[in-house]
C-alpha cells in the first residue's frame, strides 16, 4: 500500500469549514499545460483542486526547469504566497485536465481567520517544503531508485488503485522525471525500461501504471 500525504490542509477540516472554503470559490477548468501561477508573480488568489494534476516548478540558477511537486485532488495551490503576502515561489502548471475552484486571497485569509487555522497551514507550507528538500537526501541512490521512489510518491499524491496497479494519470515527459530527480532524459529511459522489464512498472501515453509495489520499494532502497 502507498503511504498517504500528510501535509493536504483540506483532509483537516470538518464538513462545515470545507462547505464555507468551497462557498467561497469560483468554478475554474483549464486544459493540460495550462499555467496557473507564474513564479515571482504577485499572490492574489488560490485555486482548489477538485479533479486534475499539476506540477509545481520553479527556475534554478542554470535557469532550467526544475519539478519541486506534483500535486492533485484537494489540493490548495498558492495559499503560501497568499497567507505570507509574498510573490509566487514557483510555477504552477496543468499536467492534465483540471477542475477547481479560484479563491480570492483576502476571502482566504478571512477563512482562515475565522476558523483559526493559521497553525495548521503554516504546518502544511513546512511538510511541503521538506518534502521537497529530502530530494537532497536521495542524492546517492542510482537512477533507477530515484525514479522508483519518485514514482511512489506520485502515486501517493495523486494515483488510483485499480485492479492493473496504481495509475498515474499525467502528461509528464521523461525530461519532466528527468528534471524532478536530477538526471539525464536517457538515464530516466534507460531506468524505465529496466522497471517494465522487472514487470514493475507499464506506460503508455500520459500514463504509468505501478504493478509491483514492492519491488519499487525495493529499487527505492538500493
Amino acid at each position: 500500500m502507498v503511504d498517504e500525504a500528510t501535509h493536504n490542509i483540506l483532509k483537516i477540516l470538518t464538513p462545515d469549514q470545507r462547505a464555507a472554503l468551497e462557498a467561497l470559490g469560483s468554478p475554474v477548468h483549464l486544459q493540460a499545460g495550462e499555467r496557473i501561477f507564474r513564479e515571482g508573480e504577485p499572490s492574489r488568489n488560490v485555486v482548489v483542486i477538485r479533479k486534475g494534476n499539476v506540477k509545481v516548478t520553479r527556475q534554478n540558477i542554470h535557469e532550467k526547469e526544475v519539478i519541486l511537486a506534483i500535486r492533485g485532488v484537494d489540493e490548495v495551490m498558492g495559499d503560501e504566497g497568499v497567507l505570507m503576502d509574498e510573490p509566487r515561489s514557483g510555477t504552477v502548471t496543468t499536467i492534465s485536465e483540471v477542475d477547481g475552484l479560484d479563491i480570492g486571497a483576502d476571502d482566504f485569509v478571512a477563512f482562515v481567520n475565522e476558523y483559526g487555522l493559521w497553525v495548521e497551514m503554516y504546518r502544511a507550507a513546512v511538510r511541503r517544503r521538506r518534502q521537497s528538500e529530502q530530494q537532497l537526501l536521495r542524492a546517492p541512490l542510482n537512477v533507477k531508485g530515484r525514479l522508483a521512489r519518485w514514482l511512489l510518491e506520485l502515486a501517493a499524491e495523486v494515483g488510483e488503485n485499480t485492479e492493473e496497479g496504481w495509475v498515474i494519470e499525467s502528461t509528464l515527459s521523461q525530461q519532466n522525471l528527468a528534471s524532478r530527480i536530477g538526471a539525464t532524459r536517457d538515464a530516466v529511459a534507460i531506468a524505465l525500461r529496466q522497471l517494465r522489464e522487472q514487470g514493475a512498472v507499464s506506460t503508455g501515453r500520459q500514463r504509468i501504471v505501478l504493478h509491483d509495489i514492492e519491488r519499487l520499494r525495493t529499487a527505492a532502497s538500493s
